[in-house]
C-alpha cells in the first residue's frame, strides 16, 4: 500500500467514526493543520487544495507532485493539441483544479477555461480559490452518480448532456476520467465531446487500453491498478462497482470515437500502467501520464 493510500484510508476511517455533526469541524481542523504545515515547509500555495481534498481525487500526498504533474499535463496539451494562450478549454472531471491551477499561469485573459466534476466539495473549492483569482476560469458540478465521488448523483453517465453550447471549445481534456465511466456512458461522453468542440478542435483523453501487449500483464495481475475481474470484454477493479476503474480494448475505444464522429489521431501514446507503474510516479512519465493518451479531432 502506498503512502497516499494509507493516508486516504486513515481519513476514511476517521470519517466513519466521527458523528455527522462533527465532520465539518474535523475536516476544517485537518485542512487548516495540513495547509499550515505545508506552507511552513514552503510546499503549499494559494492554488493548492488541502491534503484531504487532494487525496480524494488522486495520489497527491506531496503538493509538489500535485503541481508538477499538472505542469507536465499542460506540456502535453501544448505539444500534442496545439494549446494556445487564447484557447477555450473544457476540462472533463476537473477535480479540485489540478490542471486548472497550472493553466491559470498560461492562459491569457482572452482565453478561457471551463471545468466540471461530480465531486461537490472539490468544485466549490475551485470556485472559491481559482475562479476568485481568475474570472475566466469557471467550474460546475454535474449531478452524475458515482459510487465513490457522488453517491447522491441523480443521473447516469449515459444520460448527462454537458452544460455548454455546441462548437464552443478549441480543446477538450479528460485525464483519468474515462477509466471511471461505464461503456454506455463512455459513448455519451465522447459524443458530447464532439458536440462541444469547434470544427478542427482537438480532444485529449487518457485510458487504460487492452492491447496484445497490455492484456497479458492485466491477466497476470501486474497492472497498476490491479484489474482482477473480467467484465464482458473489459477488465475492472471491482465487479460491484465497475466504474471504480475500467480498462477498455483499444479496438472498442477506436470504434466508439469513430461512431461518435471524432477521428483518432495516431499514434496512440501508450503509457506504463500495464507494467505496474504507480500513479504517484506519473510525473516521471512522458507528459505526466502513466495511462495511454488518445488524441482525437473533430474534422467537421
Amino acid at each position: 500500500m502506498t503512502r497516499e493510500e494509507t493516508a486516504g484510508r486513515l481519513i476514511g476511517v476517521a470519517k466513519r467514526f466521527i458523528p455527522p455533526p462533527g465532520r465539518w469541524i474535523a475536516a476544517r481542523f485537518l485542512d487548516v493543520t495540513t495547509d499550515s504545515l505545508e506552507r511552513i515547509m514552503g510546499r503549499g500555495g494559494p492554488l493548492t487544495p488541502p491534503l484531504r481534498i487532494r487525496l480524494h481525487v488522486g495520489p497527491f500526498l506531496d503538493p509538489e507532485l500535485y503541481r508538477l504533474s499538472a505542469e507536465r499535463n499542460v506540456e502535453a496539451l501544448r505539444e500534442l493539441c496545439g494549446l494556445r494562450r487564447d484557447s477555450r478549454i473544457l476540462d472533463i472531471g476537473c477535480g479540485c483544479g489540478r490542471v486548472a491551477s497550472a493553466l491559470a499561469r498560461y492562459i491569457s485573459s482572452t482565453g478561457s477555461y471551463d471545468g466540471f466534476d461530480v465531486a461537490k466539495e472539490a468544485v466549490e473549492w475551485c470556485q472559491r480559490h481559482i475562479s476568485a483569482r481568475f474570472p475566466n476560469f469557471r467550474f460546475r458540478r454535474i449531478p452524475v452518480f458515482s459510487q465513490r465521488y457522488s453517491p447522491q448523483g441523480s443521473r447516469g453517465a449515459s444520460e448527462i448532456a454537458f452544460p455548454y453550447d455546441d462548437n464552443g471549445f478549441d480543446l477538450v481534456f479528460a485525464a483519468s476520467v474515462f477509466t471511471h465511466i461505464p461503456p454506455d456512458g463512455l459513448a455519451n461522453y465522447i459524443a458530447e465531446t464532439r458536440r462541444v468542440l469547434r470544427p478542427g478542435g482537438v480532444s485529449l483523453a487518457t485510458f487504460c487500453l487492452l492491447t496484445d501487449s497490455s492484456l497479458p500483464s492485466v491477466e497476470a495481475g501486474l497492472s497498476e491498478p490491479r484489474l482482477r475481474q473480467k467484465y464482458g470484454d473489459f477488465w475492472v477493479r471491482d465487479l460491484d462497482d465497475p466504474a471504480s476503474f475500467i480498462a477498455y480494448p483499444e479496438r472498442f475505444v477506436r470504434d466508439t470515437y469513430q461512431n461518435c464522429g471524432l477521428t483518432v489521431v495516431d499514434p496512440i501514446r501508450f503509457g506504463s500502467w500495464a507494467a505496474g507503474s504507480l500513479e504517484a510516479s506519473e510525473v516521471l512519465e512522458p507528459f505526466g501520464f502513466s495511462q495511454d493518451i488518445v488524441i482525437a479531432m473533430k474534422v467537421q
